[in-house]
């Protein structure tokens, strides 16, 4: 009679393997460090979404604020730009009509002296 052939694999049917509690340690350890690394990407796009579209609006209200300070400022500024040009306008011409007095004053003065030179006889 013939010998059965027996297959190379022919072991491998006869014995019981099972699953070692080793092998699930792994497992859970690349299933941890997954859910790690799922959530660190999940707050930093959180964090990239906040920057991108929420922080605009609150940079939009400080410039808001900073804008309408600065408009403030402008009209004090504008109200004082007017008062000095009022006081300049209001300068030069004093300055024009004491400088018409002092004329005259130059001129009468010039006359009395004129008059002055020839000195009246006794």
């Amino acid at each position: 009679m013939r010998e059965a052939r027996r297959s190379p694999n022919h072991d491998l049917t006869r014995n019981e393997y099972a699953l070692s509690p080793a092998s699930r340690g792994f497992g859970r350890m690349a299933f941890v460090l997954g859910a790690a690394l799922a959530v660190a990407l999940f707050a930093v796009a959180g964090l990239r979404f906040f920057e991108n579209n929420l922080a605009p609006a609150s940079y939009l209200s400080n410039v808001r604020a900073e804008n309408l300070e600065l408009r403030k400022e402008l009209a004090k500024v504008r109200l004082e730009l007017e008062v000095e040009l009022a006081t300049r306008g209001e300068l030069e011409r004093q300055v024009a009509a004491l400088n018409e007095q002092l004329k005259l004053v130059g001129d009468e003065l010039a006359f009395l002296k004129s008059a002055g030179a020839r000195r009246p006889e006794k």
